[in-house]
């Protein structure tokens, strides 16, 4: 099982890679923080246990 964390981090990572190309490494980070909390935020509602992979 993949946790809330993890996947929250994954998909901001995402979205930082696809919108950050010209950002400096703070400025990136805080733009990282700015996707990841509302995210989370999010997935913890949706899935209270963590999200289960097909394997």
């Amino acid at each position: 099982m993949i946790s809330n964390e993890q996947r929250a981090h994954d998909i901001a990572i995402a979205l930082i890679q696809a919108n950050g190309k010209d950002m400096k490494p703070i400025e990136a980070y805080h733009e990282y923080i700015n996707y990841l909390l509302p995210i989370l935020k999010e997935i913890d509602k949706d899935f209270k246990n963590g999200i289960r992979e097909h394997i």
